[in-house]
This record gives C-alpha cells, sequence and structure tokens, in this order.
C-alpha cells in the first residue's frame, strides 16, 4: 500500500485526530438535533468512523512497531 510510508506514523495520528475533531464537530449538531436520516449526516460519521479505523490501526502500528 503506497500510504503506508507516505506518512510518519505520528503525523498519520495527528490528522487522524484533527479529522475526528472537525468531522465530530459538524456531526454532534446534526445528531443532536435527531437528523439521523440527512445524507451528509450519514456521509460525515462514515467518514469519522474512517478517521477512528485509520487512527486504531496508526496506533497499533507504532504499537507492535511494524512501519
Amino acid at each position: 500500500m503506497a500510504g503506508k510510508k507516505f506518512l510518519n506514523p505520528i503525523t498519520r495520528i495527528v490528522l487522524c485526530s484533527i479529522g475526528m475533531i472537525v468531522m465530530g464537530y459538524f456531526l454532534l449538531p446534526a445528531i443532536q438535533s435527531g437528523d439521523y436520516g440527512d445524507r451528509t449526516t450519514i456521509a460525515r460519521a462514515l467518514v469519522f468512523l474512517a478517521f477512528g479505523v485509520l487512527l486504531i490501526r496508526s496506533i497499533a502500528g507504532i504499537w507492535r512497531r511494524t512501519d
């Protein structure tokens, strides 16, 4: 995978954290208002989950020292 060696693992963790914060900032008001079926809310939730998965994989990569 090309992106595996493209960024430093610490940089990936920082970028994923920033992405989750930004998506959470936009996702929280939609969830609080009860807009679960809106396409934008669903897309934001999927992007938030993707950033979370990438964050966990980056932390696991550092933990195992495979990078």
